[in-house]
């Protein structure tokens, strides 16, 4: 195996983030924070919770691989961990974690997303607890329409993204806020402007919003395949009555649209929602 000379640095070149883009789309992933993965990775060069370590090649300063993380007040969670494929095994990997882990200090709690078949792999070195997995079920409009029908969704009023006021907007951003417990508004104010992501609230009976979910082109328009999330709801029937006001957006895209709905083990979505979806 030939390793070009490289070095390890602390900052994204322009070029390095677009080849880091490229790389992840070639990966296919789907399974993104909560929204649309290359809106995800386009936005993540401007967040100010975003930190990064990248190898690139001494010569042309071109992308060998990179380890992104978000830092969160006492957290820091590492959503990247990518290296070209051919020099995998090379230990450049290993060079870009180790400075990472001097980066992030010892003072914050170390949280990573990884394929179940590294899982082994991680728990060896610095993040020994699993904490849960992310499963996906993938339903059809039709197969979603008939689980939100089943449901006996909500009649409580819903109100799509184009019919939000500006206060309204105020309001999203802060009951996801409370649902939370962060300031997401960096991450949703774009989303909320974007043509490929809708979302829907319901209000209660004093008009405000009880409930909110969005969906998103994943970004692989041949497979015409949208992800769920988030979702924030007290009860299946709020959940179905959102989630049935956004199956026309996938299905303006085309009838054979399908949906993507990640669910985290240990969760009430676990126990209510995935033996339905399943």
């Amino acid at each position: 195996m030939h390793i070009p000379a490289h070095i390890i640095v602390d900052e994204g070149s322009d070029l390095l983030w677009e080849q880091f883009r490229d790389a992840v789309r070639g990966l296919g992933w789907t399974a993104d924070d909560n929204q649309s993965v290359f809106q995800v990775l386009a936005l993540l060069p401007s967040l100010p919770s975003t930190r990064c370590v990248f190898a690139r090649k001494d010569d042309d300063g071109s992308f060998l691989g990179c380890l992104v993380w978000m830092e969160y007040d006492e957290l820091a969670f590492i959503g990247d961990y990518i290296c070209v494929e051919e020099l995998r095994g090379a230990g450049i990997g290993s060079r870009m974690w180790n400075r990472a882990l001097e980066r992030i200090g010892k003072g914050k709690i170390l949280a990573l997303r990884g394929a179940p078949a590294m899982a082994p792999k991680y728990a060896a070195r610095d993040t020994p607890v699993e904490l849960s997995r992310l499963r996906t079920n993938i339903l059809t409009c039709a197969e979603m329409r008939e689980t939100c029908d089943s449901l006996n969704p909500s009649t409580s009023p819903i109100l799509l993204k184009s019919t939000l006021s500006p206060v309204q907007i105020e309001e999203l951003l802060e009951f996801d806020q409370e649902m939370t417990g962060r300031n997401r508004r960096d991450l949703l104010v774009p989303f909320l402007a974007s043509p490929s992501f809708e979302c829907a609230v319901q209000l209660n009976a004093k008009g405000e919003i009880a409930a909110w979910a969005g969906i998103t082109s994943t970004g692989f328009e041949k497979d015409h395949l949208f992800k769920l999330g988030p979702v924030y709801a007290s009860s299946l029937s709020q959940f179905a009555s959102l989630t049935k006001s956004l199956i026309p957006f996938c299905e303006r895209a085309s009838c054979d649209s399908k949906i993507a709905v990640h669910i985290v083990t240990g969760t009430v979505g676990e126990r209510e929602l995935e033996p339905l979806l399943s």
